[in-house]
């Protein structure tokens, strides 16, 4: 076929169409003369809005010639006539090319009524509808039944959301309840024993990408890919109690594997035990409208069998209060609030002592009642009591299987330095009622009031800002750890500490201390070098109170060192200086002296090159009279030796 001859085709079907809504058949017999498809057709139950129909008032003002629906939805048509529809009379509705779709009767007594639905096709595209009418219901005669046409355009459904749909776990067989985030969070178990009882169950709800529910075109695929138990799903929006079975019959939505569910908005895959402990691995994957399967939610469910054996897990108040008082909580949800607050609290969510009940395997299992706590000494320790955790806290010990909240009461006749053994007991389930028991102990012991109490730092000398550890210790008059939950007074430092607190706070002693932590410090040493110091007012050996000091030192840091080795070198400058100062003032006396020295030597230079002047003259003038006496002398020699010769 050419594409011209195929577009041909296309636009002929089209004016058919358009013609079918236009016209009607009004046989001259029929107890009606014409018959429209009218604007209140529904579609999933739903009254098509103005813009899911064209509109067609030829021969009705409500009438339309034209509709849209969701692939797969449930399509109710509104027929109209010009006379009331009999009830009598019977309809049938075909779609061109595919056949009857609908054949049901009238319930007449109006010109309007709602037809039964039918399912609109899955495959989108423009469907022609032909909807007859008879008016006796019989038909073999064509002369008294009337024909009203209307195009059904089928679209294809909002496309599955993977991230606005949700999968939630949760454990348990109530009926009426869903899982969600908060149950999904937790660790979802039930006992391994084949039964009718429900051990768990998913909560499944389908959305498209606008969020809004998705009620078709969602096809789910469930299947325990390892590990024991057997699903069942279904299309309830909440849990029915009782879905599984002690001895199941599997099918198409029983087993280990159930394909191609089809699901609405709302839905819930329920999980059975076959008798096998172990953890199940459960993997959902959904087909969306497109026929495209993607994985989508991964679940583990842990099945545990009978409980063999009990433990102590953790003991976190063992001292008692003499005289009496319940130390500890026996709590079924442990907040973050309650948490925080004394062990003596009657607030409180924090047990004394928690007890762990495990299966063959070492796997935690819940068992059938709560422990019961017996004491070896009633005048010591009176009582306790253990719950098991449903494991929705935020602090909660466990994951709401296998772990016990415990507390227990000291005697009035209870006294310091005491002790008594409890014993944690249940029944066992494998052995003879009233008989067999599975248990286990825990020594507690009772302490006073607080006599004299410590305090100490973790070092001597810190760093600025280092992490500090800050111990407050107590006992009683008769040497031992007071009770757990006694009052540790507040520190104060005479310094900040930690940027800008001053103090750390008031709390409670638990086996006679209370320290900051080491791993996860809050408290830290001054950013300002040089001593400090920490006290608090406490018990020293005496009915009253006190204050206790203790001291510590900050450290110089580099910059102080660096600043300090500055401060002294510039001081050993200055000491050089002033020596250098005092050095110069001795040469300059010096150099007066000797200037006043080299004045004098100079006067008396002068002096006595005077006086070698004068002498000098003196000399010559000797000399000058010498020369004239030798003169003379010789003249009187030469005339007595020429006498002489004469």
């Amino acid at each position: 076929m050419s594409i011209k001859t195929s577009i041909k085709r296309i636009a002929l079907v089209a004016v058919s169409a358009l013609g079918f809504g236009l016209m009607t058949s009004v046989p001259s017999s029929a107890a009606i003369n014409w018959l429209v498809v009218g604007k209140a057709t529904e579609d999933d139950g739903t009254a098509l809005a103005a813009s899911k129909y064209t509109a067609s008032k030829v021969l009705s003002a409500n009438g339309i010639s034209a509709f849209s629906v969701v692939a797969g939805s449930d399509v109710a048509l509104q027929v109209i006539a010009d006379a009331n529809l009999t009830a009598a009379a019977g309809y049938r509705v075909v779609m061109t090319g595919f056949g009857k779709v609908l054949d049901d009767d009238l319930v007449g007594g109006d010109e309007s009524e709602l037809l039964a639905t039918f399912t609109a096709t899955s495959i989108p595209g423009t469907y022609p509808l032909v909807i007859t009418y008879d008016d006796d219901d019989d038909w073999t005669d064509a002369s008294d039944q009337t024909t009203a046409s209307v195009t059904m355009t089928v679209t294809a459904p909002a496309a599955w959301s993977k991230t606005l749909s949700k999968s939630f776990i949760a454990s348990g067989d109530a009926a009426g309840a869903t899982a969600d985030a908060d149950s999904d969070a937790l660790t979802a178990s039930g006992s391994a024993t084949k039964a009718d009882e429900n051990r768990g169950f998913v909560t499944l709800t389908f959305k498209d990408a606008l969020g809004a529910d998705l009620a078709t075109g969602v096809a789910v695929t469930a299947q325990i890919t390892s590990g024991p138990g057997y699903l069942v799903m279904t299309a309830d929006d909440d849990t029915v109690d009782g879905t599984c079975a002690e001895a199941p019959t599997y099918s198409a939505t029983v087993g280990r594997a159930i394909s191609a569910f089809a699901a609405d908005e709302a839905n819930t895959l329920y999980i059975c035990a076959d008798g096998t402990a172990g953890k199940a691995t459960i993997s959902i994957s959904v087909t969306n409208q497109t026929v495209t399967t993607a994985a989508w939610s991964t679940k583990e469910f842990t099945f545990y069998g009978a409980v063999r054996t009990l433990a102590v897990a953790a003991a976190n108040y063992t001292i008692g209060v003499a005289g009496g008082d319940t130390t500890g909580a026996a709590e079924t949800t442990i907040t973050s609030t309650n948490y925080l607050k004394n062990p003596l609290d009657a607030d409180t969510d924090v047990p004394a002592i928690i007890v762990h009940a495990k299966d063959s395997a070492g796997q935690l299992a819940t068992a059938a009642a709560d422990p019961v706590v017996i004491s070896s000494d009633i005048t010591v320790v009176e009582s306790g009591t253990c719950v098991l955790d449903d494991g929705s806290g935020l602090y909660s010990s466990g994951e709401g299987f296998g772990v016990y909240n415990c507390s227990f009461t000291t005697a009035a006749t209870a006294v310091s330095g005491q002790s008594a053994t409890l014993t944690f007991r249940i029944a066992d389930p494998l052995g003879t009622a009233g008989i067999d028991y599975l248990t286990t102990t825990q020594v507690v012991t009772v302490g006073g009031s607080r006599y004299k109490e410590t305090l100490a730092l973790s070092k001597g000398t810190y760093s600025a800002g280092e992490a500090m550890v800050v111990t407050r210790s107590a006992v009683d008059k008769s040497g031992n750890p007071v009770y757990d939950g006694a009052t540790a007074p507040e520190v104060i430092f005479n310094k900040a500490i930690g940027g800008t607190a001053t103090s750390v706070g008031a709390t409670w002693y638990t086996k006679g201390t209370v320290s900051t932590s080491s791993t996860k410090p809050t408290v830290f040493a001054p950013s300002a070098s040089g001593a400090f110091e920490a006290r608090m007012t406490g018990y020293n050996s005496s009915t009253s109170t006190s204050a206790i000091v203790i001291t510590a030192t900050v450290a110089d840091t580099a910059t102080d060192a660096a600043a300090n080795a500055a401060a002294d070198a510039a001081a050993e400058a200055i000491d050089a200086a002033n020596a250098a100062t005092d050095a110069a003032n001795l040469a300059a006396e010096a150099a007066d002296a000797a200037t006043v020295a080299a004045e004098e030597a100079r006067e008396a230079a002068d002096a006595a090159t005077a006086a070698v002047e004068e002498l000098a003259t003196q000399v010559a003038t000797l000399m000058a009279a010498l020369k004239a006496q030798i003169t003379t002398l010789a003249n009187t020699v030469a005339k007595i030796a020429k006498k002489v010769k004469a």
